[in-house]
């Protein structure tokens, strides 16, 4: 398999897992099983988990959406050369981001929530972000 399939094989099933873990419902993690419903207020969610809730929820939720979308965020400026700055990988996590939770609008099991958008676009930043570290060493050791 050729660096490019391999590439766009990766960066597919950063895509696929993100839509299995968002849009369908996942019992080990109690993820789409009770009565979903919409959070328009930022960092609500957030600091419901932090102040009432278990710590281990509010790193599931709040790590593991960040998680969700790394590879994602890796993966994207290697499949996509003009997305060459984090201003437009952030914008593309985004947009990726806010077009999941408008279809989870429209899902009886699913939370519409900003602070998902939020922390999904900043896991689609770190994962550029690594992304161009790891660029940044590699080419530091051919160099030296």
């Amino acid at each position: 398999m050729s660096k490019r399939n391999s590439i766009n094989v990766l960066f597919l099933v950063s895509i696929l897992f993100i839509i299995r873990l968002t849009m369908f419902p996942e019992s080990s993690l109690e993820i789409g099983e009770g009565k979903g419903g919409i959070n328009l207020v930022p960092f609500f969610t957030i600091s419901d988990l932090l102040f009432h809730h278990s710590f281990g929820d509010f790193i599931l939720n709040n790590i593991g959406n960040v998680v969700l979308f790394l590879p994602f965020g890796f993966f994207l400026p290697m499949r996509f050369k003009k997305i060459d700055n984090f201003s437009k990988s952030l914008l593309v996590g985004m947009l990726f981001s806010v077009s999941i939770e408008i279809v989870q609008i429209f899902m009886p099991n699913r939370w519409t929530d900003i602070d998902d958008v939020l922390l999904n676009t900043l896991g689609t930043g770190v994962g550029y972000s690594l992304f161009k570290a790891l660029n940044k060493i590699e080419i530091y050791m051919k160099e030296g």
